[in-house]
């Protein structure tokens, strides 16, 4: 009799442990310029298909990601526009055009402390505000380097980071003005791409298409570490994607908790 008391409680302590504990497994998402959407892993960089994007996005490449809100923002480099992105359908939903054809936009990230969406321009080197309704870019400044700049953005510290495929170096950005500074040379990276920061482990990742290589990055120095192969391929976006749980799977988690310890109370 005793332990089928104690069977609801324990089952819905478990269910909701194990919920929250999947939601707490954050993924590392890359889509590549041929629009295929991937899931790499942390440990090993080996990289697997989790869809494709639809096809009005045309030649894909900039990931970013806004927890608060659960949007997800993509690149289009040959329709020089910003989307949105539906991860689990792939589909595509465009916001609008930058305003200027000869931006190339590669590097996409959201600004959590502010609900800026940044973007880094190829075509001048400059850093760029997007108006998440309108598409339309407007420059902040160009930080005199050549080639392609990326975008990272530590939550924690409220740095933005950037790498250049030109020098294969670490930077930080200035957001007011646009302008950088150098942290450190990659020492591994040939022409990196993507990063993403990942607020549960506090690392910073890169991915590189000419290695084809997945790394972190000390933020201290620049140094890359590599993790893995991540296969043939042209990624060119990266994200950490790990929404905020729902509150139905917060209640589950209270309702068994609390259950367990009315439980443990009457023994």
């Amino acid at each position: 009799m005793k332990s089928r008391n104690i069977t609801k409680p324990l089952i819905l302590s478990v269910a909701a442990i194990v919920s929250v504990s999947a939601l707490a497994q954050g993924r590392l998402i890359a889509v590549d310029s041929n629009r295929s959407l991937y899931e790499l892993d942390m440990n090993t960089g080996t990289k697997t298909l989790i869809g494709t994007v639809s096809s009005n996005a045309g030649i894909t490449a900039g990931l970013a990601y806004d927890r608060a809100n659960d949007i997800i923002y993509l690149t289009s480099t040959s329709l020089d526009s910003v989307f949105t992105l539906d991860l689990n359908t792939g589909q595509a939903t465009l916001i609008g055009p930058y305003g200027d054809s000869s931006i190339v936009m590669h590097g996409l990230e959201y600004d959590d402390s502010t609900g800026i969406l940044y973007g880094a321009s190829s075509h001048n080197n400059g850093l760029y505000r997007i108006d998440k309704n309108t598409g339309a870019a407007t420059l902040i400044g160009t930080s005199g380097l050549t080639s392609f700049t990326n975008l990272g953005y530590n939550s924690d510290t409220d740095v933005m980071y950037s790498t250049n495929s030109g020098t294969d170096s670490f930077y930080i950005m200035n957001r007011n003005d646009g302008t950088v500074t150098l942290v450190g040379p990659l020492n591994g990276p040939t022409n990196p791409n993507g990063l993403a920061y990942n607020w549960d482990n506090g690392k910073m990742y890169l991915i590189d298409n000419s290695t084809d290589n997945l790394y972190t990055v000390d933020m201290n120095t620049g140094q890359a570490t590599l993790i893995g192969s991540t296969g043939s391929g042209n990624l060119l976006g990266l994200m950490y994607y790990n929404p905020i749980p729902e509150p139905a799977t917060l209640l589950a988690l209270g309702v068994g908790l609390a259950a367990l310890a009315r439980r443990r109370r009457k023994e």
